[in-house]
């Protein structure tokens, strides 16, 4: 019983001395983790799939995809590497001016949409259904940036 209470003690006294909780996490944790997802679902891959990439549970995903733990550095890099993505695909950036908001959350029709659009081999066809969209979503009235020119 003595050791017992002698661990209970050691273990208050280290919580006391780090604040006695976790460190919070930040709107850029929330960020990363939403980011996961999103790349998760772009490449196709379930939380049980990308768990076993990563080495841990489906839960941890989870649990990383919903903000409830952060997501260290070198398993953000695993992750990129893993999805296919770049590093600054999980970073929230500072707003400019000039930049567009681009939206964290998409639905499974523009995440169908983007997986055929990256399927395509042909750069010829790839620009012909930009352009297609892009035409639809003018004649609509909705704003079409166009890259093409």
């Amino acid at each position: 019983m003595d050791t017992e209470r002698k661990q209970s003690a050691a273990i208050d006294t280290a919580k006391r001395e780090r604040g006695g909780r976790r460190p919070r996490r930040n709107e850029h944790d929330i960020y990363a983790g939403e980011r996961l997802r999103v790349a998760r679902q772009l490449a196709g891959v379930t939380q049980q799939g990308l768990g076993q990439l990563l080495g841990i549970s489906f839960q941890a995903v989870q649990k990383y995809e919903n903000g409830e733990n952060r997501l260290s550095a070198g398993r953000l890099v695993k992750a990129a590497e893993q999805l296919g993505v770049t590093l600054a695909f999980f970073a929230k950036e500072t707003p400019r001016a000039e930049s567009v908001a681009l939206p964290t959350e998409l639905s499974s029709d523009e995440i169908a949409l983007l997986r055929a659009y990256r399927a395509l081999k042909s750069e010829r066809l790839r620009t012909q259904l930009l352009r297609l969209l892009q035409t639809m979503a003018e004649a609509e009235g909705g704003v079409a940036s166009s890259r093409l020119g």
